[in-house]
């Protein structure tokens, strides 16, 4: 290796340990940094970093995802650490997510879904109603919408927020309600 080849690979081992810095810092409410971010801090070969720091994340079950903007830009896109594989419910209560919390988001997320991803709020709260108190439906959405899971306009109809798209695999969240609905259907 020449002394051009080290100095390249110990630039590429800086801006990628600088990636992981960014990434993991949390600045704001929502966890992730947007494209335009990644490039100030990065250069405009930010993506390449990304994906060796996605590269060498994965032995540890983690992976650099990104949510693609509302306008499709690569500056307005969104990317976040998360886990390869979905957290079970005991990692989930260890992270401080209460169990009926996430029963609210699933059948949140299963219902908007089903509507071809929107839905009238009054429509979701009325749906919820039938399987949980009123006050933790109120509470619940509020906080969804607050986080970014779901997304609200003129608080009239609801849509799959981006921390849903990045944190929740919903084809997998479907099969599994679906499967559930097909044994209990059975009995």
């Amino acid at each position: 290796m020449t002394e051009s080849d080290n100095a390249d690979r110990a630039l590429l081992e800086r801006k990628v340990r600088r990636a992981f810095q960014v990434l993991v810092l949390q600045r704001g409410r929502n966890p992730g940094v947007k494209g335009w971010e990644m490039k100030r801090h990065l250069g405009r070969d930010y993506r390449k970093i990304i994906e060796v720091l996605s590269e060498d994340m994965a032995p540890m079950g983690l992976e650099v995802f990104e949510v693609k903007g509302i306008d499709g830009t690569d500056d307005s896109s969104r990317f976040l650490l998360r886990f390869k594989d979905p957290p079970t419910v005991t990692e989930a209560e260890t992270a401080g997510i209460r169990i009926d919390d996430l029963a609210v988001l699933a059948a949140t997320i299963a219902f908007v879904n089903s509507k071809t991803g929107r839905a009238a709020r009054r429509e979701v709260e009325q749906f919820l109603r039938e399987k949980f108190p009123r006050w933790r439906v109120d509470y619940s959405l509020d906080r969804y919408v607050k986080r970014g899971y779901l997304e609200q306009d003129e608080r009239t109809m609801m849509h799959i927020g981006w921390r849903t798209r990045a944190e929740v695999d919903e084809k997998t969240l479907m099969t599994l309600i679906l499967s559930r609905a097909q044994e209990a259907a059975k009995k």
